[in-house]
């Protein structure tokens, strides 16, 4: 039966377990199976890709905490779209390169900004120091700074080396500001 799916490019689901591609359906025993067995094929959906015209804008957005995770079997998004690299921030500041209907690639980078919820994983942030940049310690040491957080231009100094990009779901963006 998986000889037949060798060229499949897409994703695979069976039972409901979802697999990146034909290949991850060796690792199962079909045997194991007493009733039928179930299997979807699932290919990304086309989207067409419209180059932005607001490079030159720059923007800060706020996307919902799932942006800032690896992909589960219940919601592939970052591995079939960005490699598996969540957002490492909630808040970051940069630059639409393209859009679709449904989503926008950016190239964005961190910031410190003075705010009483954690740009990270948005809990409030209860020390007066880590309200000055917008990032608890315990977010701070996630994110590999290791600085004093009293150092507040340090950290936000490094909050602004913090780069990544890849495609958001619009639904995702909270808030958007051009700044």
């Amino acid at each position: 039966m998986i000889s037949q799916l060798k060229n499949w490019t897409g994703s695979v689901e069976v039972n409901g377990q979802l697999y990146n591609d034909v290949s991850e359906l060796s690792k199962i025993d079909f045997k194991t199976f007493s009733d039928n067995v179930s299997i979807k094929l699932l290919h990304k959906q086309k989207q067409s890709i419209i180059e932005s015209n607001t490079k030159e804008k720059e923007y800060t957005i706020t996307v919902k905490q799932y942006m800032t995770k690896q992909a589960t079997p219940e919601f592939m998004f970052m591995a079939q779209w960005n490699n598996n690299k969540p957002m490492p921030m909630r808040t970051m500041t940069g630059n639409v390169e393209k859009e679709t209907r449904g989503m926008v690639y950016m190239k964005l980078h961190g910031m410190g900004v003075p705010t009483i919820t954690c740009m990270c994983c948005g809990k409030e942030l209860t020390n007066p120091i880590s309200r000055h940049y917008g990032i608890g310690p315990v977010c701070l040491s996630k994110m590999g700074i290791s600085r004093d957080i009293e150092d507040v231009a340090g950290i936000k100094e490094d909050l602004a080396k913090l780069t990544w990009e890849g495609w958001i779901i619009r639904s995702a963006i909270i808030d958007k500001e051009e700044v």
